[in-house]
């Protein structure tokens, strides 16, 4: 065992944190450039954006934001559901990149992409960020890179980069645990203020559902603070603040819009199973996929063969190495601050699990047991309905604390081999989802359901593209078609009635449905190209029908 286990290095400097985090980050940047394709990283190359999945709602909506006049709040988009106005955040384009990019709009090319760069950064951060948490538990700079590499091949963020490409920025995740790892930093009101508010901040533009988990590591640090009696009553006041100035900044971004509906159907569908840390689930060629609900995919907490061998290390290591002090009879002079830390870690673990796995606690596809919430918890939980990511907190938790103890308590050749076969295994375990997010990267356009020059004939003069009844595209040809319609509208300088967005009002979009009907019926609505669902619906409003690319297409005269 090492003798020095019990040391808590805090003797880092400026210089130390600089290479750390720059070398860390470097090793993620190459993860990022072996595993995704290199041609991303040219902003002017959108061909692999419009495949038809998720990512092409991402950029066609950044595309809409950025043909958008300014608005108050900020995040308003024209256009997209007219003549109402949606926001940046329902469409998940990463707010805070598509702000930035639309002030300086006015410079950039004419096509343009920032989802490549958000990819590699969040690759590079994921490795500094680690390397600097690793740093904690060891002097040893070569296991603070072996760690930060393997935690670059986490399986959550292969998951989600470029198909909920805003929800793949898990360094956020990490950085509220490096801030409470690194809590002494931190100390002062005003550094608690400038830390946790930050990045709040930040997580709130770049993806809604990062609010409540920067919010469980927030409170896991200020409960260690209570624990220990100090700084407690610093943190009843710099919460409360910090999560003030978060919704202020969300309001004037426009989070809390009139046209979406904030509250959705799903909850306790899209949790997190049991078996979720260690189901394979058809992304493992090692691990089985365990049974599941079809809707847990949402609650996908896989670690990866590697950290699972690591969890498995670290937990007999750390069983040893009690063994070993008691036998020993040493005792540890930070035991409270130890014993403070672990209560508070297990508390934000458990509050992460019963949120993930909330309200219907499921193993395999067995109903374990069902939690009656009140009413007005359900409605709250409904805003984050999607309550299996939660599991994510967990993940990150066991991935990085068992790279810390295998570091802490070994000899660093020990812990290197151990370290390294991990990483190789990882490695080994995620070529399934590499390869998927390498194929995705290198698709080239596949959209072909507009694809007669008759189009651009019966779109002059016209303002826009109106779908009757709404959704009448998506239900019948699938969304592709769908975000198809909306990239062919907002390139041709065109507004559309629907274009598929998160927490869409269809309550209101079906009353402008009518709206569109009675213009069309006192002969108001020459100004729009019509896709109808019946010929029978374009004789109604008296508009003479033109058959397109198997739509039905109505003009008024």
């Amino acid at each position: 065992m090492n003798n020095c286990a019990d040391t808590i290095y805090n003797s880092i400097t400026k210089k130390d944190i600089k290479k750390l985090f720059l070398i860390g980050g470097i090793i993620g940047i190459a993860v990022f450039l072996l595993c995704y394709s290199w041609k991303v990283l040219d902003v002017t190359y959108d061909q692999w954006l419009l495949s038809g999945e998720d990512i092409s709602q991402h950029y066609i909506g950044w595309k809409f934001y950025r043909a958008s006049d300014w608005h108050i709040p900020v995040g308003q988009i024209d256009g997209m559901l007219t003549p109402m106005r949606t926001n940046i955040v329902f469409t998940d384009s990463i707010p805070i990149f598509a702000i930035f990019f639309k002030l300086i709009s006015p410079i950039l090319p004419g096509t343009f992409q920032y989802f490549g760069i958000w990819g590699c950064l969040s690759y590079f951060l994921m490795g500094g960020i680690s390397a600097l948490i690793i740093r904690k538990a060891t002097r040893n700079q070569w296991l603070c890179y072996i760690g930060a590499g393997i935690m670059c091949f986490s399986p959550y963020i292969f998951q989600r980069m470029y198909s909920h490409t805003a929800l793949a920025g898990h360094w956020i995740i990490l950085m509220a645990l490096a801030i409470w790892i690194y809590r002494p930093w931190f100390s002062t009101f005003k550094k608690k203020v400038y830390a946790w508010g930050s990045l709040l901040i930040i997580g709130s533009l770049v993806h809604i559902y990062f609010v409540p988990m920067i919010m469980i590591f927030m409170f896991g640090f200020c409960l260690q603070d209570l624990i220990t009696n100090e700084g407690w009553k610093e943190d009843l006041l710099f919460a409360p603040l910090v999560v003030g100035i978060d919704l202020v900044v969300l309001y004037g971004v426009g989070a809390f819009e009139k046209t979406a509906a904030l509250q959705e159907l799903g909850l306790g569908l899209y949790s997190a199973n049991i078996n979720s840390l260690f189901n394979g689930d058809k992304c493992s060629p090692y691990l089985p996929a365990l049974p599941r609900f079809p809707e847990q995919h949402e609650g996908f907490g896989y670690l990866g063969f590697g950290i699972i061998f690591l969890l498995g290390v670290a937990t007999a290591t750390s069983i040893v190495y009690k063994i070993w002090r008691l036998w020993k009879k040493e005792k540890s002079e930070t035991l409270r601050e130890k014993a403070a830390f672990v209560i508070s870690m297990t508390i934000v673990i458990t509050i992460s699990f019963i949120l993930a796995w909330s309200p219907k606690i499921v193993f395999g596809t067995k109903v374990i047991f069902e939690i009656e919430y009140p009413d007005f918890i359900i409605k709250l939980l409904s805003i984050f309905r999607a309550s299996g990511r939660f599991i994510w907190c967990v993940g990150y938790i066991l991935m990085i604390f068992s790279i810390m103890i295998v570091c802490r308590y070994l000899k660093p050749i020990a812990a290197g081999i151990i370290i390294g076969l991990a990483l190789m295994a990882q490695i080994a375990d995620m070529q399934p989802l590499i390869r998927t997010r390498k194929n995705l990267t290198n698709a080239e356009k596949q959209f072909d359901s507009m694809q007669s020059k008759e189009w651009e004939t019966i779109i002059a003069g016209k303002e826009g593209i109106v779908v009757m009844p709404h959704n009448y595209i998506k239900v019948t040809y699938g969304i592709r078609a769908a975000y198809e319609m909306g990239n062919f509208a907002v390139d041709h300088g065109l507004v559309v009635n629907y274009f598929p967005v998160a927490r869409a009002d269809e309550d209101r979009l079906n009353l402008l449905d009518n709206d569109y009907a009675y213009s069309l019926l006192n002969k108001n609505g020459n100004k729009y190209v019509y896709i109808l669902d019946t010929e029978e619906r374009a004789s109604e409003y008296d508009l003479k029908i033109y058959h397109i690319d198997g739509f039905i297409v109505g003009i008024g005269e």
